[in-house]
């Protein structure tokens, strides 16, 4: 995963924030409204590489099933009546989020402080 991300993506400084960051991968949420009456069904955007995001979503599905952290979040998702693209989409995009901080402090991975958000 790592590999495609650092291979496929600018610089890390060129992003200020991790949010950034998930954003030109294409792992936000993209609505689509026309007016005030039409409303379409969100999306992600898909800005950058499929090559990101599908290794992206093979780790989110890792995560998801396998990741001791992730059980409450999906849980907690799944309570709010998501379904299970849009769990693994939300996995995905805080993925990015852990890679951009590892990314821009130059630090190691921590699984402790890496998963904590899923808690």
């Amino acid at each position: 995963m790592a590999q495609t991300i650092v291979s496929e993506m600018p610089d890390v400084t060129n992003f200020h924030t991790a949010k950034q960051f998930a954003a030109y991968v294409g792992v936000t949420p993209s609505h689509f409204q026309s007016g005030s009456s039409v409303k379409g069904k969100s999306h992600i955007s898909k800005l950058s590489s499929s090559k990101i995001r599908n290794v992206l979503y093979m780790s989110a599905l890792v995560v998801k099933n396998h990741n001791q952290y992730s059980s409450d979040f999906v849980q907690n998702l799944t309570q709010k009546g998501k379904c299970a693209k849009v769990i693994i989409v939300a996995i995905m995009r805080k993925l990015m989020h852990i890679f951009f901080g590892i990314l821009k402090n130059n630090s190691p991975f921590n699984q402790n402080l890496a998963f904590s958000f899923l808690t």
